[in-house]
């Protein structure tokens, strides 16, 4: 690092403490004591990664006055707030059990509670924190927490979206992104330590897991224990908005119309001059073909025929049908 960098890297520092100190620690201050007058509406995008949630993100940030927290479950750097309460990634947790310090984490992280600078740092990374205090919308980006959606809507209203995507379509990009570069030599079966909490869901799907022998098949595993909750449950589309990321992307307009509807939230028109734009996670390979509408049926060109057939045999064998061959899902199935 030269020396101008290293101080344009202090600079950003200082100010972002100087933001934080000044406007952030007030706010969250009177949070805490009930005073917050602003009206704030929490909405939260469940999804898988690669599953196109930082998309939808990028779509609900066109509301006015809209700040995005980014990953509030994610592990890796442990935010000082979430660390005492020993989760694992990609929690599960049964929608009717009691753990007051997992309640007690997302109390303050819906209410606008949690002020520890480092925290807020990795939270709003992308945003002025000064104009945290001015936002009235929370628009919650988590890639980890699919398993949870029963167990956090019976607590918390959050306005919760949970967008799918066909399996292969996530693993084919998955499988193309540096972060999974360790799928190909750990194989591993897919279980949470014995001393984690909740391994009911795990221990129901064992026999499939202890199966695996490729990269794609402990992929599609994952994919199928986190959506598995979510999808089977008897208030799916109820009390959360399903939404499929195949037919957002071929009828925008219709199936946002339905999201802000379901949200009780105008629409901002400029949003569809946003639909599409590739995301800032997107890997330059997908950008032309997101651009030229070619997106949906791109993972039949990256994945052997072997390997659609592996995944789609590991998500059947957890009851999940709704998907085959072809690029679009079983709608009828999905919005039921």
């Amino acid at each position: 690092m030269t020396l101008q960098q290293s101080l344009k890297k202090k600079r950003y520092l200082l100010h972002k403490i100087y933001e934080h100190y000044r406007f952030v620690k007030p706010y969250m201050a009177r949070n805490k004591k009930g005073g917050h007058t602003n009206t704030v509406t929490n909405i939260s995008i469940f999804s898988e990664p690669r599953g196109g949630s930082t998309w939808m993100a990028s779509l609900l940030t066109r509301l006015p006055q809209s700040v995005l927290v980014f990953e509030p479950m994610f592990l890796i750097p442990a935010y000082r707030e979430i660390k005492p309460v020993q989760f694992v990634f990609n929690q599960y947790i049964p929608e009717e059990a009691a753990w007051p310090e997992a309640t007690e984490y997302f109390r303050k992280l819906y209410h606008q509670e949690i002020d520890s600078f480092s925290s807020l740092r990795l939270y709003y990374s992308n945003k002025s924190l000064r104009d945290i205090r001015n936002s009235r919308y929370f628009i919650y980006k988590d890639v980890n927490s699919n398993m949870l959606l029963p167990w956090l809507t019976r607590q918390f209203d959050i306005n919760p979206i949970y967008l799918l995507r066909h399996p292969c379509a996530v693993i084919s990009s998955q499988l193309k992104y540096r972060h999974w570069d360790y799928i190909q030599q750990d194989l591993r079966a897919y279980f949470p330590d014995p001393k984690d909490r909740h391994q009911e869901l795990f221990e129901q799907y064992k026999d499939v897991i202890g199966k695996i022998s490729k990269p794609e098949e402990r992929l599609a595993a994952e994919w199928a224990l986190h959506n598995v909750v979510p999808l089977k449950h008897p208030e799916n589309n109820r009390r959360w908005i399903t939404v499929s990321y195949e037919k957002l992307y071929n009828e925008p307009e219709t199936e946002l119309e339905n999201i802000f509807s379901r949200l009780g939230v105008d629409m901002p028109a400029e949003i569809y001059s946003a639909i599409r734009k590739p995301s800032f996670t997107t890997i330059n390979s997908s950008k032309s073909l997101i651009e030229q509408g070619g997106q949906l049926a791109a993972w039949k060109q990256s994945l052997t025929t072997a390997q659609v057939r592996n995944i789609l045999q590991i998500v059947r064998e957890f009851g999940i049908d709704i998907y085959d061959e072809s690029p679009e899902p079983d709608y009828s199935r999905i919005y039921v």
